[in-house]
C-alpha cells in the first residue's frame, strides 16, 4: 500500500492510486474490527494518502503518529519506515532539510537497531549530505 501510493505521487498514474486505496480500506476495516496490530500501517498510509492529495499538515501528522505507535510496540521496522517516509517527505516537500536531516537519522537507528544494515548502507550512500550517524556494519 505506502509503495502504491508513493508511486502514485511520483507518477500521477491512477491505477497505484486504486491499488492503494484498495489496501488503505483493508487495513481500515481490520482496525475497525479491532486489531490493534495494524492501528500503525493505517496511520502510515493515510499519510501517504494525504501525501498524495497535497495536504501537509495532516500528512506530517500521520506519519509521526505511525512512528509513536509502531516504536511504543517494539516494531522497529515500521518506526524506521515511517521515520524515513517523514524526513524523505520534509526533505522533498516541505524543504525543511534540518527536520528532514533528523527524521532520517532517527530511522537510521531504528533500521539499525533492527539489524538492516543493507538498508542503513543504503541511506546513507542515497542521503549522505543529510545524514549525520554513522554506523559499523
Amino acid at each position: 500500500g505506502v509503495s502504491c501510493l508513493a508511486a502514485a505521487r511520483q507518477t500521477g498514474l491512477r491505477q497505484y492510486m486504486k491499488l492503494g486505496r484498495r489496501f488503505r480500506r483493508r487495513i481500515k476495516n481490520w482496525v475497525q474490527q479491532g486489531n490493534p496490530n495494524v492501528r500503525h500501517y493505517e496511520c502510515l498510509l493515510d499519510a501517504e494518502w494525504d501525501a498524495m492529495k497535497g495536504h501537509k499538515f495532516s500528512t506530517i501528522k500521520h506519519y509521526e503518529a505511525a512512528y509513536v505507535i509502531a516504536a511504543r510496540g517494539g516494531i522497529l521496522q515500521d518506526a524506521g519506515l515511517a521515520l524515513e517516509r517523514l524526513g524523505l517527505f520534509h526533505l522533498h516537500v516541505t524543504r525543511d532539510t534540518d527536520e528532514a536531516s533528523f527524521r532520517l537519522n532517527e530511522a537510521i537507528k531504528y533500521y539499525h537497531e533492527w539489524g538492516a544494515m543493507a538498508k542503513v548502507e543504503q541511506m546513507e550512500r542515497e542521503l549522505g549530505p543529510f545524514i549525520s550517524q554513522h554506523f559499523e556494519s
